[in-house]
């Protein structure tokens, strides 16, 4: 049965390559959208990342990215009493254009004041919490201005140093920039008014209850949560992305079935006297079918494998051209991608299987 299946695929192999290559594209297609969804959808993760639980601003505020929140030191410091908070971290945020070299940039800075007392991990600590003069750029940033450890960026009178660049992927709307808490102070001018609270929970603690604490006396601040900050962000991406993505999938998997199914069936029809063979010395109608339907495999598990290995070294390329082409291969995304395949090639193989049982074994005779 395989050997008849593989018989017919290869006999000529330019047409198997074409239809192999179309499955691959069709792969392709699918597996870079859904990587460019997940990659996407990251957005929003910085805020995720950080220790804190519960972030504290200016009422009105709707994102940390597309509105401005001013909140007085003095109110945080005095949120450090409530019941169930462990810390509240000033935090300094801002969208800032910068020096690089003899061109210009723009990333949000950011600062946190964070008590050397509070518990929080050596990796958040290098991520996050760079040395006076120094600064932490996003690997995004860095491919869109070419800058790495030991170049200078330069805020006005205030100069910085890169001291490493890090891998997080997740902003693709704006890239951060971390810089220390003092130096963020003096390049913004802003005395004793930060932007956020980030609110450090003890364990155990009910974040919706002492988030209501926090404000009860002022209805001037407002609370989010971590989550709830993250997917403010996001908002737009959803709204806006999400949509074309799912068009773009219809697309990839109707391709890919019509692919298959035409290279299939066009096999199929070729060979309808050797099929009339079959039937006339006794193949069952199920015989046959599987014979289509493992031409059909090979021609998708071989059009996978391909489609698969081409999306991610797309992938790199992509993102060397436009560092904010992020992408994320999930293994789930790329099972779920192998399922579709699948399911194209039992859906290709309907048309082809009708075919062949409407042959008449007595075609076998005619001239």
């Amino acid at each position: 049965m395989v050997p008849i299946a593989r018989r017919n695929l290869l006999s000529e192999k330019g047409r198997f390559a074409i239809s192999v290559a179309g499955v691959a594209f069709a792969v392709l297609l699918i597996l870079i959208v859904l990587a460019l969804y997940r990659g996407w959808s990251q957005t929003g993760g910085t805020f995720e990342q950080l220790p804190g639980q519960l972030w504290v601003v200016q009422r009105g505020t709707s994102d940390p990215f597309h509105s401005v929140s001013l909140v007085e030191r003095s109110k945080l410091e005095a949120m450090a009493s409530v019941p169930g908070v462990a810390a509240v971290v000033p935090v300094l945020s801002r969208q800032m254009t910068f020096a690089a070299g003899d061109t210009e940039a723009s990333a949000r800075l950011m600062a946190l004041d964070v008590p050397e007392d509070l518990a929080m991990s050596g990796d958040l600590r290098e991520r996050y919490l760079p040395p006076p003069g120094k600064a932490i750029l996003d690997k995004i940033l860095s491919r869109k201005t070419g800058l790495g450890a030991g170049d200078s960026l330069s805020f006005g009178a205030q100069s910085l140093t890169v001291e490493r660049v890090v891998a997080s992927g997740t902003e693709v709307l704006a890239q951060f920039v971390f810089v220390d808490f003092q130096d963020a102070q003096r390049i913004f001018g802003v005395g004793d008014v930060v932007n956020y609270g980030m609110v450090v929970l003890e364990e155990g603690a009910d974040g919706r209850a002492v988030g209501a604490a926090l404000v009860r006396d002022d209805p001037s601040l407002q609370v989010f949560t971590k989550e709830e900050f993250a997917a403010s962000i996001r908002k737009e991406i959803d709204e806006s992305f999400l949509p074309v993505i799912t068009i773009l999938l219809g697309i990839g998997f109707v391709v890919g079935a019509a692919v298959v199914g035409l290279t299939i069936y066009t096999a199929t029809i070729e060979r309808t006297r050797e099929f009339g063979v079959m039937k006339a010395v006794g193949g069952s109608p199920g015989f046959l079918y599987r014979i289509v339907l493992s031409q059909s495999a090979m021609l998708t598990a071989a059009g996978f494998v391909i489609g698969l290995g081409a999306a991610w070294g797309v992938a790199q390329l992509a993102a060397e051209a436009v560092p904010e082409f992020v992408t994320d291969f999930q293994a789930r995304d790329i099972v779920g991608v192998l399922i579709a395949s699948a399911l194209m090639a039992v859906l290709a193989s309907f048309v082809p299987v009708r075919r062949i049982n409407s042959i008449d074994p007595a075609v076998v005779f005619r001239a």
